[in-house]
């Protein structure tokens, strides 16, 4: 993260946004005091990472500091909002951590939290907004916000792994010893996985991305379950396995590689804490056209759980050592990700609450950042249709090219599931309209080769009338 940051600090690929609706009666002096707060609870959130001698280290400042140098704004327009979660970070000389807040009306404001990925990640954004809105709430009310206590913070986590681990190039270390898995299963990997886009990838990949939604059937998310259980597999191995079937048959090559993010919070003293803890894992698998649908679910589960038993050692550090191609078009080792997460079926739309005299209620963010030229993301429902969507980058693909993926993804879903001793690459990835399509097509293709037939043969036998 501090490499790709110095290379470039005004991208804004690896900022992290997040948006709430506050209604009330709120006071903006009184929410930056409560911003100061939880940057004072949270060291991360006050901490630089200078170089020396091109070694990064932290540095973490005092809260005058972090009052000081606190990005703060109230803007005035939704427009400034998006030009504050797509503006970068320079993390060795300023806190990775922004806020903007927009009054859209009397008692209606909206409150935007950025930070960069090297303080934080998607886990982090729960306390980090549950912080703030208890912070004004004290703050409003004229107290001091009395949190509970953190028992470490992130430089002790910090400290902690590279204990634990040791060293990287000793190779009877944790470190060493998941390193030396990891160069072993990555070894000759495509440098890149090239799927059919609607555009040359450039140069220099920019951040742009986008998101498109689509739906997984509640029938076929049903059989994926009962596959699972019926296979002693996990449901994300069973998508990890058809998504996996999907990209061998865009790509035309079987060397598939996917990466999967793991929250890396393995103690319940690094639940209420904002830092980096999330860690990517690189799931390859070998897809063959006459594999069957049972034969991939066993190779998946069981690379799939030797990269979880061997989750430790940071991605950059797995980068270095397997010492593939780094480029600037494309993200090393896996450029297309897949997440699955569980959420429990009463879940409703409604996901407000009331802190003091202010309500709280979550906004989609007002920019999506693709890390990878694709991201596939599940929300599974045990008993219901999941929700799903697929953050592209605009780089390559149009909204449209997405719209036909998410549709062979579920097709593939579908039909792998259904008939789990079938040959993988035989699947049809059409649906039933573009059958018909197809063989309208094809009918009218062989009526027009059939009338060719039939007009060189006429030409042949009336040249051999005129011959004769």
């Amino acid at each position: 993260m501090w490499f790709i940051n110095q290379f470039d600090p005004a991208a804004a690929t690896y900022n992290i946004p997040v948006g709430v609706r506050l209604t009330g009666d709120l006071d903006p002096v009184v929410l930056r005091a409560a911003a100061e707060d939880v940057m004072q609870r949270h060291e991360i959130l006050r901490t630089t990472f200078p170089s020396a001698d091109g070694e990064p280290r932290q540095e973490i400042h005092d809260i005058e500091w972090a009052r000081e140098h606190l990005d703060w704004g109230v803007v005035e327009s939704a427009a400034e909002l998006a030009d504050a979660a797509s503006r970068g970070f320079d993390v060795a000389r300023e806190a990775a951590f922004r806020v903007r807040l927009f009054r859209e009306a009397d008692t209606e404001w909206v409150l935007l939290a950025v930070i960069h990925h090297i303080a934080g990640d998607g886990e982090s954004m729960r306390p980090l907004i549950s912080d703030l809105v208890t912070a004004y709430a004290a703050r409003a009310a004229g107290a001091t916000p009395q949190f509970a206590p953190m028992e470490v913070q992130f430089a002790d986590y910090a400290v902690w792994q590279h204990e634990v681990l040791g060293d990287p190039k000793n190779e009877s270390s944790v470190a060493g010893r998941q390193l030396g898995y990891w160069a072993e299963q990555l070894a000759d990997l495509p440098d890149v996985l090239e799927l059919p886009a609607d555009r040359p990838r450039p140069l220099v990949a920019s951040p742009t991305g986008a998101a498109y939604p689509f739906e997984i059937p509640r029938d076929v998310s049903a059989r994926i379950e009962q596959v699972a259980a019926d296979s002693g597999v996990t449901a994300f191995m069973v998508v990890h396995a058809a998504l996996s079937v999907l990209l061998a048959r865009l790509s035309a090559t079987d060397d598939i590689a996917v990466a999967t993010p793991i929250a890396g919070r393995g103690d319940r003293v690094l639940d209420p804490m904002v830092g980096m803890f999330v860690n990517t894992l690189v799931l390859r698998t070998k897809v063959g056209t006459f594999t069957t649908f049972t034969d991939l679910l066993d190779q998946v589960r069981r690379v799939d759980l030797e990269a979880f038993a061997t989750a430790d050692v940071p991605f950059e550090a797995v980068v270095d050592a397997v010492a593939t191609a780094r480029s600037q078009a494309f993200a090393p080792l896996a450029q297309v990700m897949l997440t699955l997460v569980h959420t429990m079926a009463d879940t409703t739309a409604d996901e407000s609450v009331t802190v003091g005299d202010i309500s709280v209620r979550p906004l989609e963010a007002p920019a999506v950042f693709a890390q990878r030229d694709l991201s596939v993301n599940l929300e599974a429902v045990h008993g219901g249709a999941w929700t799903g969507s697929l953050v592209y980058a605009t780089d390559l693909f149009d909204e449209s090219t997405m719209a036909v993926f998410a549709r062979r993804l579920v097709i593939l879903l579908d039909r792998l599931t259904e008939d789990t001793d079938g040959a993988v690459g035989l699947v049809g990835l059409l649906d039933d309209g573009e059958r018909e399509r197809l063989a309208d097509w094809s009918a009218g293709a062989e009526m027009v080769v059939e009338r060719r037939r039939i007009t060189d043969a006429s030409q042949v036998l009336r040249s051999k009338d005129d011959g004769n």
